[in-house]
């Protein structure tokens, strides 16, 4: 009796606008190629996979073999694992005592992964052990060792790691300490602050201003975003936090409220940056200066950044309150183009589209992964059109 009546209501859902996701053909021309894009779901649908709520992804970074690692924001926060072989997302278990992890997860050169939790401010490290024979880990916890507080009633908002020295650099928040961990003697050291006050506004506005990121160049030395947007970084010699005579760019005036959000390094050494206004820089390691390359997008910020194995730098841009639009900036030609809205359209089985990006990571296939930070989330995965000149 079920079927005679099952079957003529799955045809007529099937059949509908809403259940085929069509879309007027012209759409095409605003999202990113749909030959060039393609989304995973967080696990197993439709029952193992990270809860909606917890599925923000707030973190993304590729090990040395070439596994993805991220991690997600919400209720709670969760750590997953994407081996490009077979191509999915495996979540690998719920953070202890964590709702956020932004920008801290980093691999070390023998695969260890260090995770910087917001609230409670302690860098854990998991040992991966045989991931593909692992099963699915929903609301259980995920294997981490506990390495301590960085800083006492501090979060770690962000981590960058020098493989070479094994060393784990860090910023907190609420008040912008700069620390270190190293791997061999397991001690934290807390270097100083590199935000002293929080600028004027609203009564609403309370946090200080400083990078939502950290970046290394190819010496290992190690660079933040602080107070009125100048750069800072860690003397190693001096075990000291240097202020340094140059700043992220910003719209004359609004210096106090501008930061880095993302950072990514090229072969060449070069440093970019994207800003909290939305500005695409490049800053020079050596000679400490920055350049300003413009706005590619009319939106308020940069969000995250990611390089192709051609040199373009390929960017998202969009607050919580807009869509995330896809650009890329060739530093050859000196050009941007504006790819369109991060959307993967697999009529008649699904759409999805990423209002809110905050993560990305380039693989070492080539391949560019953004991370959604929605209350649904998925992960997506960007094929760059490579120049053949290069």
């Amino acid at each position: 009796m079920m079927r005679r009546w099952l079957l003529p209501l799955l045809l007529t859902v099937l059949s509908s606008p809403f259940a085929l996701a069509q879309r007027d053909a012209g759409y095409d021309a605003v999202v990113v190629p749909q030959n060039r894009i393609d989304a995973r779901d967080l696990g197993y649908p439709p029952i193992d996979v990270i809860p909606n709520g917890d599925s923000a992804i707030t973190s993304l970074t590729v090990a040395p073999n070439g596994n993805l690692y991220g991690a997600t924001s919400g209720k709670h926060s969760y750590l997953f694992v994407l081996n490009p072989r077979h191509g999915y997302v495996q979540p690998l278990g719920v953070v202890p005592e964590a709702t956020a992890v932004a920008n801290a997860v980093v691999v070390a050169s023998n695969g260890d992964v260090y995770i910087g939790t917001a609230p409670a401010g302690h860098l854990l490290k998991y040992v991966p052990q045989d991931e593909d024979r692992q099963s699915i880990r929903i609301k259980e916890p995920c294997a981490v060792k506990d390495l301590g507080m960085a800083v006492k009633g501090e979060s770690i908002a962000a981590l960058a790691i020098d493989r070479e020295a094994q060393i784990v650099y860090g910023l907190t928040a609420p008040n912008a300490h700069f620390f270190e961990y190293n791997l061999v003697t397991g001690a934290f050291a807390d270097a100083g602050v590199v935000a002293h006050s929080r600028p004027e506004g609203e009564k609403f506005e309370t946090q200080k201003v400083f990078s939502s990121a950290l970046i290394l160049d190819q010496a290992g030395n190690v660079y933040a975003s602080g107070e009125d947007a100048f750069f800072y970084t860690f003397d190693k010699a001096r075990r000291a936090l240097v202020k340094l005579p140059i700043q992220v760019p910003a719209i004359p005036g609004r210096e106090p409220w501008t930061c880095a959000e993302s950072f990514v390094r090229d072969a060449a050494g070069f440093i970019y940056g994207g800003t909290s206004d939305g500005y695409l820089f490049r800053f020079d390691p050596a000679k400490l200066t920055v350049q300003n390359l413009g706005k590619p997008l009319l939106a308020p910020e940069i969000t995250a950044l990611a390089l192709a194995p051609d040199g373009k730098i390929y960017g998202v841009g969009g607050s919580d309150q807009d869509m995330a639009r896809l650009f890329s900036y060739d530093p050859v030609t000196a050009a941007y183009e504006i790819l369109g809205f991060v959307d993967v359209n697999r009529r008649p089985y699904y759409s999805w589209q990423a209002y809110v990006v905050r993560a990305m990571a380039s693989g070492l296939d080539g391949t560019i992964y953004m991370g959604e930070s929605e209350r649904v989330s998925r992960l997506y995965l960007l094929y760059p059109v490579m120049s053949n000149a290069r």
